[in-house]
């Protein structure tokens, strides 16, 4: 027989960042910026600092807008697609989570 327990979530913190199109704008822009230093040198220096400064939110003239959490570290994910008013979560241990604005909406507002 099936035990069904009840669970109770500890209130906690963690930090958010909701996809819009004026934070789109800047990534796209911040990545052509990057592309272009980046024309240059032997490898893409300029394109991985601007992946660490956008919380691993990317930008190619290809795929488009697409996100790669935890970008450098040895549980880093692939790119996943992004879209509008959908939410990068940070942990405190700094992990990351791409959820979508729906599931964001039903369990975090």
């Amino acid at each position: 027989m099936i035990k069904i327990d009840k669970c109770v979530a500890k209130p906690t913190e963690f930090n958010v960042i909701k996809i819009t199109s004026a934070l789109g704008d800047e990534v796209q822009k911040a990545f052509k910026a990057a592309n272009k230093l980046d024309e240059k040198l032997d490898r893409p220096s300029n394109t991985w600092k601007a992946i660490f400064q956008y919380h691993g939110l990317i930008w190619t003239d290809i795929w488009g807008f697409e996100f790669i959490a935890n970008y450098g570290k040895e549980n880093q994910c692939k790119r996943r697609p992004v879209s509008l008013n959908d939410r990068i979560i940070e942990d405190r241990d700094s992990e990351q989570f791409l959820i979508p604005n729906e599931l964001f909406e039903r369990y975090f507002m």
